[in-house]
């Protein structure tokens, strides 16, 4: 009986390829997870500042005024700002829409990394809003003058040219006292 002896070189070309195929794959995956995780986006912290309500122009015009502050803590991804909300609930059923002034941000609606931009804001008060939140009553953003301001924004992250999807972000910042000027308010996811 005769026994098969293995080739020379010990693996076929076929082995070879398969082993080159493997390696390959491994690489790629690699690279593509490298990739995800440079291209994860970084938390952007909003506070609100110094609010305060203000006299306009006319006798009986007031003005919520405050500073919107977004902190970008990344260290090499810059925020592209496609759109930015503010709004003020003074009950937990009526709020305000309120004006953001994007001369805050650098070059338009960028924000670069580890960067904190302050963007003015503010809204025109009506007298009714007093009368309002004191006779529904309520919590949080129903305990007038306490109010609950709500940020908005959508945004997209940049490395270089990469570029992540759109992101939603919506954050609530309570308690922010507009006739006691809150000098700080930290917002929440």
């Amino acid at each position: 009986m005769g026994t098969d002896t293995p080739p020379l070189n010990g693996w076929s070309r076929k082995q070879y390829l398969l082993i080159a195929a493997m390696i390959g794959t491994l690489v790629i995956i690699a690279m593509a997870a490298v990739i995800i995780i440079s291209l994860t986006p970084p938390r952007v912290y909003f506070s609100i500042e110094d609010a305060s309500l203000q006299d306009g122009q006319y006798k009986d015009q007031k003005f919520y005024n405050f500073t919107l502050s977004a902190n970008n803590t990344s260290r090499r991804m810059e925020v592209h700002y496609t759109t930015l909300y503010t709004e003020i609930w003074i009950t937990p059923s009526a709020w305000y829409s309120a004006e953001v002034n994007m001369s805050g941000f650098q070059h338009g609606y960028k924000q670069p990394p580890e960067n904190v931009a302050k963007v003015p804001s503010w809204a025109e008060y009506y007298q009714s809003d007093s009368t309002t939140a004191s006779t529904q009553g309520g919590g949080g953003a129903g305990n007038w003058p306490n109010c609950t301001v709500v940020v908005i924004a959508k945004v997209t992250f940049k490395v270089g040219l990469a570029c992540t999807r759109p992101y939603h972000i919506r954050v609530s910042c309570f308690p922010v006292n507009f006739l006691n000027k809150t000098p700080y308010a930290n917002c929440t996811y």
